[in-house]
Formats: C-alpha cells, sequence, structure tokens
C-alpha cells in the first residue's frame, strides 16, 4: 500500500531531474565547421558553458577580420561560466570555401542588399544556431554578441529570432555593406539590449546614440555603453570595459 502511495511523486521527481539535467556534448570542439547558406564551410571554434542553464554567446567579429578578435575576451565569459561559439563570416579568414572548392571571399563582394553575399551572412547565423544546439544548446540560452559589421548580422538575426534572450552590440551603425538596421532597432522588443560605441568613432557613435533613442521609445531594455577614444568594436576591449560588459551580462540574464 505504501509503494502504491509514493509512486505518484517519484514520477514528477524523474520528470524534474531529466529536464533539468539536459546533456550537453562534451567538451570543445577547436576545429568546428558549420555548413552555411549555399554550401560555404564556416570554420568556427566552441566551447561549452559550465552548465546548461548558462548562456552560450555567438561572437561575430567585424569587416576584414575573423574570430581570433574575440580571443582576448572569450576567457572571461568563460570564468562567469558561459559558453561560446567563434566563427568566421563568410568569405573571411578560414571560410572561404564552399563544399564544391570553390573560393568565398568577401573581397569580391561588391553587390550589396537583397540577395548579396553580405546578406547570407544572417541565415548562416542560423546554422550556427542549429550548430550549438545539435550540441544540446537549448536555443533560449543562445545570446548574441557582435563587433561592427557582425553587430548588424546579430541585430538582424535577433529581430527574426525572439529565443534570442539578449543582444550586445558593439560598434553598429545604420548600414554596414548593405545590412540596414533602422527598422529591426524598432522591432527588437522589450528583451535586453546593450549598445556600445566610442565619442570619436562618429559614425557607430551617432548611430548608437540614435539606436537607444529608438530602442528605449519601444520599450526595448537598453542600456548603453562607451568606450574610449575612437575605438571600434573589440579596440574597446581595454581592461576597464570588459568588466562593465560582464556586469550587464550578468546582471541580465534569465
Amino acid at each position: 500500500m505504501n509503494n502504491v502511495l509514493k509512486f505518484p511523486f517519484i514520477l514528477p521527481v524523474l520528470c524534474f531531474c531529466m529536464f533539468s539535467c539536459r546533456q550537453l556534448s562534451p567538451g570543445p570542439d577547436d576545429n568546428a565547421r558549420i555548413t552555411g547558406t549555399g554550401g560555404v564551410i564556416l570554420a568556427g571554434k566552441y566551447v561549452p558553458p559550465a552548465s546548461p542553464d548558462k548562456l552560450t554567446f555567438i561572437l561575430l567579429h567585424g569587416l576584414g577580420s575573423g574570430k581570433g578578435e574575440w580571443y582576448s575576451f572569450v576567457d572571461k565569459l568563460t570564468q562567469q561560466g558561459y559558453g561560446y561559439l567563434l566563427y568566421d563570416l563568410r568569405g573571411h579568414a578560414d571560410s572561404t570555401k564552399d563544399k564544391s572548392g570553390n573560393t568565398v571571399d568577401y573581397k569580391y563582394f561588391l553587390q550589396a542588399g537583397p540577395g548579396s553575399e553580405w546578406e547570407k551572412m544572417v541565415p548562416d547565423l542560423n546554422c550556427a544556431v542549429k550548430y550549438l544546439v545539435k550540441k544540446g544548446i537549448n536555443k533560449n540560452k543562445i545570446a548574441l554578441m557582435g563587433a561592427s559589421l557582425g553587430a548588424n548580422v546579430s541585430l538582424l538575426y535577433a529581430v527574426k529570432n525572439k529565443t534570442i534572450p539578449l543582444v550586445v552590440l558593439l560598434s553598429p551603425g545604420w548600414s554596414y555593406a548593405g545590412l540596414n538596421i533602422d527598422t529591426a532597432i524598432k522591432e527588437y522588443g522589450d528583451r535586453p539590449l546593450l549598445i556600445a560605441a566610442s565619442p570619436g568613432d562618429k559614425y557607430a557613435y551617432d548611430s548608437s546614440i540614435a539606436m537607444v533613442q529608438y530602442a528605449r521609445m519601444n520599450k526595448t531594455k537598453v542600456e548603453f555603453l562607451y568606450g574610449d577614444g575612437a575605438k571600434h568594436g573589440v579596440q574597446m576591449f581595454d581592461g576597464k570595459f570588459e568588466p562593465k560588459l560582464l556586469s550587464w551580462i550578468n546582471g541580465n540574464c534569465r
């Protein structure tokens, strides 16, 4: 009789454990390969979070750069228990071949706007999200951080994918390579958003200040961080900027 009475309580406990103990794919992947839009092979690096309840960040670099620009910062993320995925944007660094062996080089991305190779960076980001989901990351625990061009790509993706819990934009601009975010900033919604720019980096700074105003008008939980001098994108990482950024992230994690 006692066993019959206890059984209804055992099942919910087991179900809770199965949900809360979701398994992550073990270990990092220093040579992650993600198949992007049109078969381009995106070269990346993945480090899982310390536990399934911690965010995993996808970090996107700026024009003409590569994933390596984030290396000095990602150690600070992992010290906080966060995971990350870095990858070279299409046509950059080690992401310059497709599955057929054809060369993909951003220097020859002459067309801008809809249908361009630049625009394909947004669905490429969706391929990166799918990569993380296959690694066991809950899609509601995938956050975005982008610098310069990568900032615009991040915001455009987040507007269409409300599962992204928060976004960090370093030196965004109204338009980089035809990736316009004037509408996106108004449609982001009430999720946390951090925008950062340096006063001497005039185009990014003026764009960012206006974005903050639009975001606030649309009930976005937005905060602005100042960079030093004319520093652009990850150049703002100077030892003083990072603690402020991490403090904001820690304060806005769900």
